[in-house]
């Protein structure tokens, strides 16, 4: 079967994404993984800075008792309703449409380095931290790689 597609045959030219922060929305939320390592995956949509906007990030966000601490703190920069937090319970649909600030980072000494979702912050913080700040030496070195 044939489908014809617009735009398929063109190259689209894309910033990759860099490390630093971006302000973003939770664009979907839910349950992934298996029992032996329950976690929650988030995507993000990016708001700003201007050249990343539009751009979708995604993590896992682990529920066993050693990473809860990483999920606590998206929740509280996000604003999850705190009512909901003290009385330990997730409403997946109530996390969809929170805003905030996530700092993405490489991790990996594996040889494939990554970039993922290493820190949040509330939204009140974008003006603080969207400081334009140069790029590491890594990063250059990858980029040229």
């Amino acid at each position: 079967m044939r489908t014809k597609i617009h735009g398929l045959s063109q190259a689209t030219e894309r910033n990759p994404l860099v490390e630093g922060s971006y302000r973003a929305r939770v664009v979907r939320f839910g349950s992934a993984g298996h029992a032996a390592k329950p976690c929650l995956a988030a995507t993000f949509l990016i708001l700003e800075p201007a050249p990343y906007a539009g751009r979708y990030v995604r993590t896992r966000l682990y529920c066993h008792d050693r990473a809860l601490w990483k999920l606590r703190w998206f929740l509280n920069d996000f604003n999850y309703d705190a009512e909901l937090l003290a009385a330990d319970e997730l409403d997946d649909r109530r996390v969809v449409g929170l805003g905030g600030v996530i700092r993405l980072a490489y991790w990996g000494n594996d040889g494939h380095r990554r970039l993922d979702v290493q820190g949040f912050a509330p939204s009140e913080r974008w003006a603080d931290l969207s400081v334009h700040q140069p790029p590491c030496e890594s990063l250059t070195e990858a980029a040229q790689a």
